[in-house]
């Protein structure tokens, strides 16, 4: 086997979901681990992370008993990824954490950046939130002093408030702990099979306590410890400042204390914090009116429902309290809404009325949520046609999604709505629904959902895994029952839940036709957004069948270019299937489907490419996701113009170029396009080349001046001589460089004269 079509190397982490992806992944070393964190994962679920200074491609993870599990490339391997170990991902883990836990205090518009300072993405982590007026620095990679007080100065002069924290390598703590009196540092460990996030208060012997972030508080200063509540600053001993005066305060335990009935208070004298009073209840005790202090920037609570304060919080009694006045203050970091209007715990809160009356779940939802609600409800109901459960990180990643974009509210309301109303005859589809990382059974959040649709809040745990268990059999049998063929077989037609699917079957076929090959099954499922497990074999007959519509001499036959997985070439095992539903009969071409498969692929080859040539703007051969250009604020054209222009002034400079160089010309970021887009992009660059002309393209190269991955494709869209061999493709792009230098060298030079 030639070297680069294997790849030894072992890798310890990925990103779920896309190659830009900032969704970690640590790929347990142990084979049980490796067991329990596959559970709902599929082997297509991982890459070789961009932001993790990768290739982008595809990681496949590897079992072994004997040797530690590791994810692997699949070849052929062109990956200089230098961080592999079980730490290389922990940029993302502390952006991750950082921004649930900013979301959980209320701000909203919380936004992560991993810069690369010289050595990849990650030298450091960045979270604006706050509308882009306050920053949490994480600084990863070692910094001299020189470049730590340059870039000091330079976001301070930004207008942005800066909290600089460090993690485990920075090696400039000192400098903060010296002007400070202690420094913020992060820092990761492997803990049940993933990578989890500490944070950590230095003080001036060097010593480092350690917290997680949901004992942490945020004020105008930045994160504060326990440890910096509970002792005194070192800085201030020094100055002289010898007032250990300690604030009376009991701390409150997670989960036991609700409230309801807020109404902020006329007092709002407390620093990077608001006052409300509010009917307060702690479990086993009877309610009192207390006074609550919340984040600035966290949500307002509402007084007709119950807030439950899950994280941690103190109890300080107020001076100089009288009848009209509360004489305890809570001061908490956060709050969480309950579904329900009431709940045994706390028996005596009862929420404000309502001032009209209350909405369904549909109706709460933003109107941007409707879209999604829809596209859940009808995912779960692929799941449920396989007999499978799926992540609930993975259900958001299908759209777009990160898993930081909701809070765990969030996902309750949503799965609420997808379930809504609650009814006998059909089941409840959220039970599909797991948690990445979590054990067997049903998901920690499916007891609210059944809240939420009307079950009692107070069930016991035995009794919601029995409603899970229960609904996920119905969930299953019924789907399965609601087979398309009882309501097309009669017909021949489709489910009008079908159209959108065969209106991309169609698409996509038509760039396989153009592009003469052939397509394995699996792959067009796929890249349709499809599931194949749930399609059954009679299905696959029925929608092929839809996508061709019915046999004509004048319509091409684009199901003659599917085939099974791992079919090297020939008719599929269905394709007569699909012929006689098409209403096609010995008589109206060769006498038997074998025969007939090479004269429909040749006619479907045919009649695609006089459809394009006769187009001015003929299919390209990529998926291109024509809303992106909505989503980033620019045209495809004026990208494609940046693009040609910056590669002629490559070619009259003899320079080969990245990516990440056309991208700035165009005004985008890097990570803003996908290979298809970028090659689709490049194509209209060349298109008036023609057969002859020089290829702008060859100019683009990826790290290590190899090839980009799509320039064979590029070359075979554009009819040019091409190789699927990295050597003989290398010799390809050489030599079309070499035209180009020659033919814009020439051209500068007579410009100059």
């Amino acid at each position: 086997m030639p070297p680069y079509e294997e790849d030894t190397r072992k890798v310890q982490t990925a990103v779920i979901g896309q190659p830009d992806s900032d969704w970690p992944a640590f790929l347990p070393f142990d084979h049980d681990d490796f067991d329990r964190f596959m559970l709902g994962r599929s082997r297509d679920d991982f890459y070789c992370g961009t932001l993790l200074g990768g290739c982008g491609k595809k990681l496949t993870a590897k079992r072994y008993l004997h040797k530690k599990c590791h994810f692997a490339h699949r070849p052929p391997v062109h990956c200089r990824r230098t961080q592999t170990g079980e730490d290389s991902a922990d940029h993302l883990y502390i952006g991750q954490a950082l921004q649930h836990w900013l979301r959980r205090q209320g701000h909203q518009k919380v936004r992560v950046s991993y810069p690369d300072l010289g050595s990849g993405p990650g030298g450091a982590v960045e979270v604006r939130f706050g509308s882009g007026t306050r920053l949490i620095r994480v600084q990863m990679d070692r910094m001299s002093l020189k470049q730590w007080e340059a870039t000091r100065a330079q976001l301070a002069a930004g207008n942005v408030r800066v909290q600089w924290v460090y993690g485990p390598n920075s090696g400039i703590t000192h400098n903060k702990v010296k002007a400070e009196g202690h420094a913020i540092r992060f820092t990761c460990r492997t803990e049940g099979g993933t990578r989890k996030v500490y944070v950590g208060t230095q003080s001036p012997d060097h010593s480092v306590k350690l917290t997680t972030l949901n004992e942490c508080h945020l004020t105008d200063e930045g994160i504060v410890t326990p440890h910096l509540r509970d002792e005194p600053s070192t800085a201030a001993e020094a100055d002289g400042d010898t007032d250990t005066t300690i604030e009376l305060a009991f701390p409150i335990v997670p989960g036991q204390l609700a409230f309801t009935a807020a109404v902020p208070t006329e007092e709002q004298n407390v620093t990077a914090r608001r006052l409300y009073d509010a009917d307060v209840q702690p479990a086993g005790s009877v309610m009192t009116r207390m006074r609550i202090a919340l984040p600035l920037h966290s949500v307002p609570p509402s007084p007709h429902r119950l807030n439950v304060i899950e994280s941690t919080a103190h109890l300080i009694p107020l001076p100089d309290s009288g009848t009209e006045r509360p004489s305890w203050l809570i001061e908490a970091v956060g709050f969480s809404p309950l579904l329900t209007e009431s709940d045994p715990r706390w028996p005596d809160l009862r929420p404000a009325p309502e001032p009209r009356t209350p909405p369904t779940p549909e109706e709460t939802a933003p109107a941007k949520d409707e879209a999604l609600v829809k596209f859940l409800r009808h995912r779960l109901m692929q799941t449920a046609h396989s007999r499978g459960v799926i992540n609930w990180e993975t259900l958001l990643r299908y759209k777009g999604y990160a898993p930081g974009d909701f809070t765990p509210q969030d996902r309750v309301r949503l799965l609420v709505a997808v379930d809504h109303p609650r009814s006998n005859d059909k089941p409840v589809l959220s039970s599909l629904v797991r948690l990445a990382h979590q054990e067997p059974g049903p998901a920690a959040h499916f007891h609210e959902v059944l809240a939420g649709l009307g079950w009692s809040a107070d069930l016991s745990p035995e009794k919601v895994r029995d409603i899970w268990e229960r609904q996920r059999k119905t969930a299953y049998d019924l789907v399965r029952g609601e087979t398309p063929s009882k309501n097309t077989a009669s017909t021949g037609g489709t489910a009008p839940a079908d159209s959108d699917l065969i209106s991309r079957f169609r698409t996509e076929l038509e760039r396989v036709a153009f592009r003469r090959t052939l397509i394995d099954w699996s792959t067009l499922v796929k890249l349709t957004g499809a599931r194949s497990a749930g399609i059954t074999p009679s299905a696959r007959v029925r929608l092929l069948v839809a996508v061709d519509g019915s046999y004509s001499s004048k319509r091409p036959v684009l199901s003659s270019l599917v085939k099974l997985d791992g079919q090297a070439t020939g008719p599929a095992p269905f394709f007569g299937e699909v012929l006689k539903g098409l209403g096609w009969t010995s008589g109206s071409t060769s006498r038997s489907p074998e025969a007939a498969w090479p004269a429909e692929r040749d006619r479907a080859y045919a009649l695609v490419a006089k459809a394009a040539s006769a187009s001015k703007n003929p299919p390209s051969p990529f998926r291109d996701d024509h809303g992106l250009w909505a989503a980033l604020g620019i045209k495809r054209k004026t990208v494609v113009k940046a693009v040609r222009r910056a590669l002629v002034s490559a070619a009259e400079r003899q320079m080969r170029v990245s990516w990440q160089t056309l991208a700035s010309a165009a005004g985008i970021k890097p990570e803003a396009l996908r290979d298809p887009t970028r090659a689709s992009i490049l194509i209209d660059v060349d298109r008036a080349a023609g057969p002859d002309g020089v290829l702008l393209s060859s100019l683009v190269v990826s790290s290590g001046n190899l090839p980009v991955p799509y320039f064979a494709d590029i070359l075979k869209y554009l009819g040019r001589p091409y190789s699927s061999f990295p050597i003989e493709l290398s010799r390809i792009r050489k030599a079309e460089q070499a035209r180009a230098f020659a033919a814009y060298a020439w051209s500068a030079n007579r410009t100059e004269a």
